[in-house]
């Protein structure tokens, strides 16, 4: 068993509106992904099996592609994606080497649940790596901490989104 990433959110928005900005590409190029970078949507098709495939560009303009295969919706409370590195053809590729290190899972599971707590939403999200070799679950296991902190970044901006 492979450690896995454990996060645990409040926003003071309703359930709805919370797991909403997760259903669009015009929400989630508002806020997903890590901060400093912008997001262009080149697929999006949200239903189980779908495709979301994007770029995220740096101020520099260097840029990572990125998808999530869609597989698992219960409307307002759960989404689950595969989510990997890709190409600009929406191909699954290794992750880039810098800053993720070669032996970086393929694709991981990304696991979130909606939950209406005192009056706030909650989301839980879980991630751990998926078909992946013992150095890649070690490599992940290692990162839990910097992917702590990156996901802070990209909830500090849903939550930004929200309030506008």
């Amino acid at each position: 068993m492979s450690a896995q990433l454990e996060i645990t959110r409040y926003f003071t928005q309703s359930k709805d509106e919370v797991y909403n900005a997760f259903t669009t590409a015009e929400s989630l190029q508002q806020w997903w992904g890590p901060t400093g970078y912008e997001m262009k949507v080149k697929t999006f098709e949200f239903y189980p099996e779908g495709i979301f495939h994007f770029v995220l560009r740096d101020k520099d303009g260097n840029e990572m592609w990125a998808k999530w295969i869609i597989k698992d919706i219960k409307e307002s409370s759960k989404l689950q994606v595969i989510n990997c590195f890709s190409n600009e053809a929406g191909e699954t590729v290794k992750a880039p080497e810098v800053p993720f290190g070669a032996d970086w899972p393929k694709e991981m599971i990304l696991d979130l649940e909606f939950y209406e707590e005192d009056g706030k939403t909650r989301i839980d999200l879980v991630s751990l790596p998926h078909n992946a070799s013992d150095a890649s679950k070690q490599v992940f296991s290692d990162n839990i901490g910097n992917m702590e902190q990156g996901f802070a970044g990209t909830f500090d901006q849903l939550e930004k989104y929200l309030a506008e």
